[in-house]
């Protein structure tokens, strides 16, 4: 099977049925940067800092902050820092003392054992945990909260991306095992579950962008497949690791691309 530059096996030879970048392909980068407008907070010419003229992810042609094929966020990637490496840890070699005659053997001496504390469940802000109740749907929304939220990080600049100005909610049951969210592609043969194309359309949102999974005992938990700009969940700013199952109830908002918000219900 083969394997895209992200890492993803794919059953396609031409784009990864994953992620949807270009199989065998790699970045391409351009010394004179493209025309448009810079996206960050702070101002700056247009093009600044545009200095790719195709996407790393996927290999299509750039147009603007995100891709219009995957969603991948140029200015994004450029702020994120490297991540650190790991040091080695170096642990002093034990000394064994000398000794000039005979020790004696020490007495044993019996403590008292003690039970440690159970240690408690990590979670997601705002999650309920994974006792909650099983959803039923989903309702996809223009969140305004988790907008607002992005602009005042700085992570979009509102005269680029405006606030949809009707939004429209739309409902999907959860009637599969495995129900997949993103942006259908007709020229590229990609299907999913949850269609979030739009109207309105949010740039953001990665083609496969996350799924939802259905488990033995009835209850579902969201993966992210490596999404551009990452999956989150109820409000919190860390993003969901990637390829990574985490647990979901009813109430439970999804937030992807740049106002794009999931929240599953009972139906």
């Amino acid at each position: 099977m083969a394997r895209c530059p992200s890492g993803h096996e794919s059953q396609t030879t031409d784009y990864c049925d994953t992620c949807g970048a270009v199989m065998g392909g790699a970045p391409v980068t351009a010394v004179a940067p493209l025309e448009g407008t810079a996206l960050l907070s702070g101002g700056g010419a247009p093009g600044e800092g545009a200095g790719e003229a195709s996407c790393p992810q996927c290999g299509a042609e750039r147009g603007g902050r995100f891709c219009e094929e995957c969603g991948y966020d140029y200015e994004m990637a450029q702020l994120l820092p490297p991540e650190p490496v790991a040091q080695p840890s170096q642990t002093p070699q034990s000394q064994t003392p000398q000794s000039s005659g005979p020790v004696a053997a020490p007495q044993s001496v019996a403590e008292p054992q003690s039970t440690p504390p159970a240690a408690a469940p990590v979670q997601q802000a705002g999650h309920e945990g994974a006792v909650g109740r099983a959803p039923t749907g989903v309702v996809v929304t223009a969140d305004r909260d988790y907008y607002t939220a992005q602009v005042e990080r700085g992570d979009i600049v509102e005269d680029e991306f405006p606030f949809p100005k009707y939004p429209v909610e739309r409902r999907f049951a959860l009637d599969g095992q495995v129900l997949r969210i993103g942006r259908a592609s007709t020229g590229r043969g990609i299907a999913v579950e949850i269609d979030l194309t739009g109207p309105p359309l949010d740039p953001a949102v990665s083609h496969l962008h996350a799924q939802l999974l259905r488990g033995p005992d009835g209850g579902w938990r969201v993966v992210d497949l490596g999404s551009a700009n990452g999956t989150r969940l109820n409000g919190a700013e860390q993003r969901l690791p990637v390829e990574t199952e985490v647990p979901v109830n009813a109430g439970d908002r999804i937030h992807v691309g740049v106002w794009t918000t999931l929240t599953l219900e009972e139906f």
